[in-house]
């Protein structure tokens, strides 16, 4: 593929046809079982490109948000692709939407994933709180 080509893939679905181009990302944490001879446990978190199924993962000490930003400056550039969007789940180390007084269900803005997430242009997106 030639540098700047853009590729836009055909997906099929139980409703048809979708049209997805690279740049929607998922991401998810995962807890790694301690295994002997290690003192401490990790975690794996992994980036999954929504159209072309691009991978990226990385193990870090801890899930904190410090972590996520590392991953998430990683991923952007190693990424053959500009990211465009990012999906999380409502994880602390990626928002504060539920840890926010009053319970109010909105991102603040001012959590430190999605301040790097605006300075890099990239919209991030949160699942329904309490669904997997």
């Amino acid at each position: 593929m030639k540098e700047g080509a853009s590729v836009i893939l055909l997906l099929s679905s139980p409703w048809g046809p979708l049209l997805y181009a690279p740049g929607f990302v998922h991401i998810d944490l995962k807890f790694l079982p301690q295994l002997p001879g290690q003192k401490k446990r990790r975690y794996l978190y992994v980036a999954i490109d929504r159209a072309s199924r691009w991978v990226f993962h990385q193990t870090r000490p801890d899930k904190t948000a410090a972590s996520a930003r590392r991953f998430l400056r990683d991923l952007a550039k190693a990424a053959p692709f500009r990211i465009t969007k990012i999906l999380t789940d409502n994880g602390k180390e990626f928002t504060d939407r539920l840890f926010r007084p009053g319970r109010q269900y909105k991102p603040s803005g001012h959590h430190e994933f999605d301040q790097l997430c605006a300075a890099l242009d990239i919209e991030h997106r949160l699942i329904k709180p309490r669904h997997p």
